[in-house]
């Protein structure tokens, strides 16, 4: 902890000189903020996006006067001029008008802005905006992200579990497993999507919003446990950059992309590919290309069509445990040649008036991956595709009822089949069929905010084997498929308050409620089916804006957990060393706090953020509650952002308490020690560039992960690659 003190405050104090940069918002003219309006400099080169309460920063922006392109899809595009003086800045507001003017009571929430459900109907509810986590595109590039795993790294409360079997990294937050919260894409949730986020291209993000709180309600049907929204890149103006990064054991990533905005229309195209060698001796290679379309045109002033394609393709060695992990996974060299993941999404949006919109998101997803396992000990050599495919089709609406009153309703239908199972499920078709309904209300009393919503959702098992039982399967040798049943519907309820001071704080309260099922085949150590979970969650959040730019958000959790789904620490081997783990149902109870920090910017040059969220997990065993030793206490995140005319550093820190479990545990390991210790590191990675040619946005820069070369472990058997450090370049022209 002291040498990152030192760091920041070396950073700090050798600031001697100013970047020039311009500050803005864009505004509608409720004066509310317009999320994803593009800002360009022609002249420069130079462009950006707003966030969602319409903010933007353009930085390194030479002394002169310049003209200010701003357009959105919906509104009248405005050319403003402006100037910038040596070592100073620019800062403006814009307002812009719809291309067809409408007339509507201006809804002001005290003296704040309130989302415009109406221009945003996927939003989540206002009392769940402080347990929200937002990683930019500037974020992603700032951290040298490579995935968009990697780029959820530094998320409040945020834990991956790394690791090298059939799925190789796992997200949660606030220690929200088993479930894990679900994904969305665009808005649109993915059923089968857990194996895609540690194989997608960071370069294909434009932002990546984390709702950490059970009450997501809009884009998820996870049970209680959260969702991760990815929103794809888009066409910003017409541009074509270049990005190239090498490092230790081979490590690669290249990108190339192309984006044009011409009128009405703008489409973009991008293609890269990264890889690396992995642990020396360890199995762990992988050799990935991502290629990404999109085309996005306003019809008119009441109709847009988006249309995006992304393509995945390349092979992944798994990687190999070391002690203390169980002998057979150590045998077992494993690997995906090839995996192959196409993704199409189409979202119509219909403004039929100021008063209602209708959106209409149409998916397809496609997976086509070749498993094979070499079974060291005793030769044999397996090998199977592990197909599935599925389609998603979300209708929703948002109704203006009143200048106070917005509501929302909607309905999703995903089919979703895999041929012949999956991973650990391979060996039986899954054929599943989901419905899900949804509606929401948000209702303003003056500075006061209510919402509510209610989703139920049901299953259709045309057929599910679950479990892969054509080996020794142990007690999964019983279990039968189900065929031709509908599973008994899941429910969760979610109703909050929230309150804007006229300085813009806010207050939000939220509450969650509803089923956890435990997924469909699985069996407790007895050979039982698993209880459905009664879980209950309360947030209760403050966030204080500190000047324009910064904020200091403070919530704090509670989740009652009535028997609750874990994996109880029996497992099985169901056919040539593939493990399947067995489930348990116990009372249990999480909380804690989440403390979020992100500076203003400061001396024109710095940005500095941490968050840091205190966890406790309990088990009730007998009449007692008991701490749960596999939950760590404590996440904390931190970084600082440096920029000195044309050179720029970043520092980030991830640390984690300590924490164990007995998965993947060998079985003399458990007997002799116990569960097997994780956690319990902190990690630094640095980067640092300077850029040559601004007018061709040429960069060069270095990168280091794990700067202090941790053997830390999240799973057992799974230690991290060690120090990797990298070289690169960033042009755009």
């Amino acid at each position: 902890m002291r040498i990152i003190i030192t760091l920041i405050g070396f950073l700090t104090l050798s600031v001697v000189t100013y970047a020039q940069h311009i500050k803005g918002v864009v505004l509608n003219q409720q004066q509310q903020g317009i999320a994803s309006v593009n800002i360009i400099i022609e002249s420069l080169g130079q462009g950006t996006v707003t966030d969602s309460d319409g903010s933007f920063v353009l930085s390194q922006i030479p002394e002169g006067n310049h003209t200010l392109k701003v357009s959105a899809i919906g509104f009248v595009s405005q050319e403003l001029p402006f100037t910038v003086k040596i070592n100073g800045s620019a800062e403006v507001k814009i307002i812009l008008k719809r291309k067809q003017e409408h007339i509507d009571a201006v809804n002001i929430f005290g003296n704040g802005q309130l989302p415009d459900l109406i221009e945003q109907p996927t939003l989540e509810p206002m009392s769940v905006q402080t347990a929200i986590s937002t990683v930019t595109l500037q974020d992603i590039q700032r951290q040298g992200a490579t995935t968009v795993m990697d780029a959820l790294k530094y998320t409040a409360g945020g834990w991956t579990e790394t690791r090298g079997r059939k799925v190789k990294q796992f997200f949660s937050v606030r220690g929200q497993k088993y479930p894990y919260p679900s994904y969305s894409v665009n808005g649109i949730w993915q059923k089968e999507f857990t194996e895609i986020p540690y194989v997608l291209s960071s370069g294909n993000v434009e932002e990546i919003k984390i709702v950490r709180s059970s009450a997501a309600l809009i884009k998820s049907l996870s049970p209680l446990v959260g969702v991760i929204d990815i929103t794809t890149r888009k066409s910003v103006k017409d541009e074509v950059d270049v990005s190239l990064k090498y490092g230790s054991l081979n490590t690669y990533q290249s990108e190339v992309g192309y984006s044009n905005v011409h009128n009405k229309v703008s489409y973009s195209a991008r293609v890269g590919s990264f890889g690396t060698d992995g642990p020396d001796g360890r199995n762990g290679a992988e050799r990935l290309w991502n290629v990404k379309g999109d085309f996005n045109w306003n019809i008119n002033e009441r109709l847009d069509w988006s249309f995006n394609v992304m393509y995945l393709t390349g092979r992944r060695s798994l990687v190999q445990p070391v002690e203390p992990a169980a002998a057979k996974l150590m045998n077992a060299k494993e690997e995906y040649d090839p995996i192959k993941t196409l993704m199409v999404s189409s979202k119509l949006k219909f403004r039929k008036s100021d008063q209602l919109t209708s959106e209409l998101d149409i998916c397809f997803a496609h997976r086509n991956s070749t498993y094979k396992n070499n079974n060291l000990a005793n030769g044999t050599v397996s090998e199977y595709d592990e197909k599935d495919f599925e389609l998603t089709v979300n209708q929703l609406n948002a109704l203006k009822i009143s200048t106070n009153n917005t509501l929302r309703f909607g309905a999703l239908y995903n089919y979703w089949e895999s041929p012949e199972g999956k991973r650990f499920y391979y060996g039986n078709t899954a054929r599943v069929h989901t419905i899900s309904g949804m509606v929401a209300d948000q209702h303003q009393f003056g500075r006061l905010m209510v919402d509510g919503g209610f989703r139920l959702t049901g299953e259709y098992f045309d057929k599910w084997g679950g479990f892969g039982i054509e080996g020794s399967g142990g007690k999964f040798k019983n279990v039968e498929s189900i065929q031709e049943e509908w599973q008994a519907p899941v429910w969760n309820a979610t109703a909050g308050v929230s309150y804007l001071f006229e300085n813009k704080d806010k207050l939000n309260w939220s509450m969650a409620a509803g089923i956890v099922t435990p997924r469909k085949g699985a069996l407790t150590d007895s050979g039982d089916k698993p209880k459905n979970e009664n879980r209950v969650n309360i947030d209760l959040g403050y966030e204080k804006q500190i000047g324009k730019e910064g904020k200091i958000a403070v919530t704090a959790f509670g989740v009652s957990r009535a028997n609750a789904i874990s994996y109880s620490g029996g497992t099985v081997d169901i056919d040539n060393g593939v493990i399947m783990e067995l489930y348990k149902n116990s009372e249990k109870r999480n909380y804690g706090v989440e403390l979020e920090l992100k500076s203003p910017e400061l001396f024109n040059a710095i940005t500095m953020f941490t968050n840091l969220t205190y966890l406790k997990g309990e088990e009730k065993k007998g009449d007692d509650w008991e701490k749960d030793e596999e939950m760590p206490n404590w996440v904390f995140n931190a970084g600082v952002n440096y920029i000195k005319n044309r050179f720029d550093a970043n520092v980030f820190v991830h640390h984690i308490s300590a924490y164990e479990n007995d998965r993947f545990v060998s079985k003399t390991y458990i007997n002799e020690h116990g569960k097997a210790p994780l956690g319990d590191f902190m990690s630094m990675d640095m980067n640092a560039g300077y850029l040559l040619k601004q007018e061709y946005g040429l960069r060069f820069f270095g990168e280091v992960k794990n700067l202090f070369d941790k053997d830390f472990q999240t799973v057992a058997g799974y230690p991290d690659y060690g120090r990797i450090f990298s070289l690169g370049v960033n042009m755009k022209f």
